[in-house]
């Protein structure tokens, strides 16, 4: 009885010596996962995490469970965008002051990308100017945009174009600068 009694409580220890090596808790982090995840521990300072809350897979038609998805936003990008859609309301006080943008215009996307700023505003935004309108606008949305430091230059669409846009006095198809608005003009 000794005997089977210390055979099975070898057995039962070299069954779970074995069964529980196999456990290892690994985090599998593929190679593309990394390098994500070191880019946007450097852009860190640049970015808010949010967590966003949505209706669960799991709901049925009288369940009212959330969970959460969690995004990080460019704090330049979200400013960039408020700055646009600043320009598309307008002023705020009454006097002298114009607005550029007819205010139906919608911002269909905002990004920055090395140090460009992409803005696509709706068909709306579209409205025949004269070089001295359309300079005002581009300019206005230029030196607002280049306040932020991550902005040096701005390229504009409409409707996802880039030509016969406005007046059609300036050559939209590069990205403008400050110091390249007039070099833009077309003769």
């Amino acid at each position: 009885m000794k005997k089977t009694l210390s055979i099975l409580i070898c057995s039962m220890t070299i069954f779970s010596v074995v069964s529980l090596t196999g456990c290892k808790n690994k985090d599998t982090i593929s190679s593309g996962d990394k390098e994500k995840q070191i880019a946007l521990s450097k852009e860190k300072e640049n970015a808010l995490d949010l967590n966003i809350y949505f209706g669960s897979s799991n709901n049925s038609t009288n369940s009212t469970d959330l969970s959460k998805e969690q995004r990080v936003i460019k704090k330049d990008e979200l400013l960039g965008e408020t700055i646009i859609n600043e320009i598309i309301k307008g002023p705020s006080v009454k006097n002298n002051l114009n607005s550029v943008l007819p205010k139906d215009t919608k911002l269909l996307s905002f990004s920055i990308k090395d140090n460009t700023a992409y803005v696509n505003f709706s068909k709306e935004a579209n409205i025949s100017m004269n070089a001295y309108k359309e300079e005002t606008c581009l300019k206005s949305i230029i030196f607002s945009l280049t306040e932020l430091p991550s902005i040096q230059k701005v390229k504009i669409f409409i409707d996802n174009k880039d030509t016969n846009v406005w007046g059609n006095n300036f050559t939209l198809t590069s990205p403008l600068g400050k110091d390249t608005i007039s070099n833009a003009k077309k003769k």
